[in-house]
């Protein structure tokens, strides 16, 4: 038998084993995965201004360190807390060796008025005389009498010094406020600059916030912005600026007058203030947690009609708080994923599981 024939014989015993097993099983097509879980948001038209942000210092604008003007012992200091009127004690001291100083200069003004007006009526009397008298006890008389008057002018100065300190020995408040701080209490021994309490102004706030030295020019007094404070948001004027900078934090201070907010501020309260650097600028925009960062590029995912995850590649422009303007193949109203883009690739079906929180200002959204 030749090869051929061997062969040929080998492969119709084949076909005929194969014609007995049956048809081949086509292997079954892998499932598609599930869809992923996604957060999205849309995309939008916004007006969007570059700032910058700083923590800032709620204080009062009216606060005061009140200090003894005239050494001696505290009868009385007000409690902190105490509500004052201007020109009210905040505290006293004790007066009773003025009291006798004072006594004693009165004597003395009165002494030296009564010697006065007794060298007043011998003057008269010597010059009534005529030539009967000498003209030597006539001046004479002229020179005591002046004496006198000069007398009678330092003890009168001396006893408004006296009544100047027993003023001064009553602290009062300059303006309507709150004893904040009871430094020293009553029995205290102070010398004249001893801060005794603190007074401030609640009603009359402004945050204090220092920005960095490079938007000196780009910040300017009546300038508006906005300010977080325990996560409420308002809006606020500044009031001035400081220009001058401190060249070791390289920055300068502002000063942003503080509204009155139910309560919400106190001087002490720290709070965050956003300061635009520029004009604002119609944007499509998106929260900058959608882009995508690859070391191919920059991505946006985008749902699809159908449901699924559409890679768009874009540029990133100016940012305002949580937006961020892009510039590609994204319009606005369109279906951005901001959360479980980490893992797809593009084309996946997705299942969009929640709305992302718009937390800006309505009014940054551009009107169409």
């Amino acid at each position: 038998m030749t090869r051929d024939a061997t062969w040929a014989r080998h492969g119709l015993a084949l076909l005929a084993a194969v014609a007995t097993l049956g048809p081949v099983p086509v292997r079954a097509q892998a499932p598609e995965r599930p869809p992923s879980s996604v957060q999205v948001a849309r995309a939008s038209l916004r007006e969007l201004a570059p700032v910058v942000r700083a923590a800032g210092l709620v204080r009062s604008r009216s606060a005061a360190d009140l200090a003894a003007a005239v050494p001696g012992r505290l009868q009385w200091v007000a409690e902190a807390g105490t509500a004052v009127a201007a020109g009210e004690v905040v505290a006293r001291l004790d007066t009773r060796e003025l009291s006798l100083v004072r006594a004693e200069q009165a004597a003395r003004v009165n002494r030296a008025r009564v010697t006065l007006s007794g060298l007043d009526r011998e003057l008269e009397r010597l010059r009534a005389s005529g030539s009967a008298v000498p003209r030597f006890n006539v001046d004479q008389a002229q020179s005591n009498r002046d004496i006198a008057a000069a007398d009678l002018e330092v003890a009168r100065a001396l006893l408004a010094q006296t009544d100047e300190q027993l003023a001064r020995s009553r602290l009062t408040a300059p303006f309507d406020g709150v004893v904040s701080d009871r430094v020293r209490h009553a029995g205290e021994e102070v010398a004249r600059g001893d801060v005794v309490a603190r007074l401030v102004n609640p009603d009359e706030l402004e945050i204090r916030l220092f920005v960095p030295l490079r938007h000196v020019r780009a910040i300017r007094a009546g300038d508006v912005v906005n300010v977080t404070a325990e996560r409420r948001a308002f809006t606020a004027p500044v009031s001035s600026i400081v220009p001058a900078g401190d060249a070791r934090s390289q920055s300068f201070e502002v000063l942003v007058k503080a509204p009155r907010v139910d309560g919400l501020l106190a001087a002490g309260t720290t709070v965050e203030v956003e300061l635009p650097l520029g004009e604002p600028q119609r944007r499509i925009a998106v929260p900058r947690d959608a882009l995508v960062i690859r070391a191919e590029g920059l991505y946006v995912y985008r749902v699809t009609k159908d449901e699924r995850a559409e890679r768009v590649e874009v540029r990133s422009g100016i940012a305002d708080g949580e937006w961020i303007a892009v510039e590609g193949g994204i319009a606005d109203g369109d279906q951005v994923i901001v959360r479980g883009a980490e893992l797809l690739r593009g084309g996946e079906r997705v299942q969009v599981v929640g709305v992302y929180e718009d937390t800006a200002s309505p009014a940054r959204v551009a009107k169409p």
